[in-house]
């Protein structure tokens, strides 16, 4: 549906007002603030248009309007502007995620954390199961006497590790020896394609360290099965509790939960695929439990694969043209720095 432009404006200063402030928009309000040149009535007949229309709402206590989930689609479909993080700020984010790092878990953490921060929305990494990965080399790092630690990295700079036992006459250069071989036989194998078959066949080669090699193996099966588990880093979840919308603790109480729960994200976010800022306000939801918040995410990619994907999660007041931007900003920054790591 076609709005003209004092529609448009009006449509506009009502969100940024009612996201600015939580109370329904007066029209003496909008005259004031945003200097359109009109008269308080005709405002008011222009909301009455809007509301007509499905845009705006008025609560039943209150004369003024506040945008309808309707309203807000609208203004996100066909007016809004992202609005993207300065250089300054992007350069400041990338040092605090890249500071004095080396593992792609704590990229992960860090993200999320610094993504809460910079909005004050409760903020989401999805990590997709590890089993697309492929891998890049296979470590055993000697520890202690009697122990090593089987280090494997993969092709998306994720480092999985596991304690072992090995027997007292091992030496480092058995490991070492041992480890080529692993990185020789598995390196640019997929999680997914890498099966007991495969390793067995590396058994017979090294048949003279039998109890080691049966406790790498073993190691690296434990690997592969929590490589086919998605993780997920969720931050700011706090933020929630200063939003007037939820007040209602038993309220809140629910919501909290459901983002507990393993399942939450993969329903909520199997539909949407591609680079492009996806947005999900209110009853567009398919969680029932989610339908008074709004999403705003994004996939990230290395290497040509989609590893998860990176949002917001927030009021249906929310401020999605900075919402958007800055998850547009901070995905670009995280696939930066894991790029980096990976090389």
């Amino acid at each position: 549906m076609h709005l003209d432009e004092r529609k448009r404006m009006i449509l506009e200063a009502v969100i940024r007002d009612y996201v600015e402030t939580a109370e329904p928009v007066g029209s003496r309000t909008i005259v004031r603030k945003h200097q359109l040149g009109v008269s308080p009535a005709t405002v008011r007949n222009e909301m009455a248009d809007l509301e007509e229309m499905g845009f705006l709402e008025q609560p039943h206590t209150s004369a003024g309007r506040i945008p309808s989930e309707r309203g807000f689609r609208y203004y996100v479909d066909c007016m809004m502007e992202k609005e993207q993080l300065t250089p300054m700020e992007i350069d400041a984010l990338q040092r605090v995620i890249s500071e004095k790092i080396n593992d792609i878990n704590e990229v992960i953490r860090r993200t999320s954390l610094t993504l809460s921060q910079l909005t004050r929305y409760a903020s989401f990494i999805v990590c997709a199961p590890m089993n697309i990965n492929e891998i890049k080399s296979v470590q055993l790092v000697p520890m202690r006497t009697g122990k090593a630690m089987v280090v494997v990295v993969t092709s998306a700079g994720v480092i999985l590790h596991k304690r072992i036992d090995i027997p007292d006459s091992i030496q480092p250069v058995d490991l070492e020896g041992i480890s080529s071989l692993f990185t020789r036989n598995l390196a640019g194998t997929r999680f997914s394609n890498l099966n007991r078959t495969a390793l067995e066949s590396m058994r017979a080669e090294l048949l003279g360290k039998r109890q080691l090699i049966d406790n790498a193996l073993q190691a690296l099966e434990d690997l592969l099965g929590h490589s086919e588990e998605e993780k997920v880093m969720l931050s700011g979840t706090l933020n929630m509790f200063n939003e007037p919308e939820f007040k209602n603790l038993e309220k809140l109480r629910t919501i909290l939960g459901i983002l507990q729960e393993e399942s939450f994200f993969r329903k909520a976010l199997d539909d949407c695929t591609g680079s492009e800022v996806k947005i999900k306000i209110g009853k567009e939801n398919q969680v029932e439990e989610i339908k008074e918040l709004s999403l705003v995410f994004t996939s990230y990619e290395i290497n040509g694969e989609e590893m998860g994907k990176i949002g917001l999660l927030g009021p249906v007041r929310m401020e999605y043209w900075k919402a958007a931007g800055s998850v547009e900003s901070v995905r670009e920054i995280v696939v930066d720095v894991i790029r980096q790591l990976i090389r």
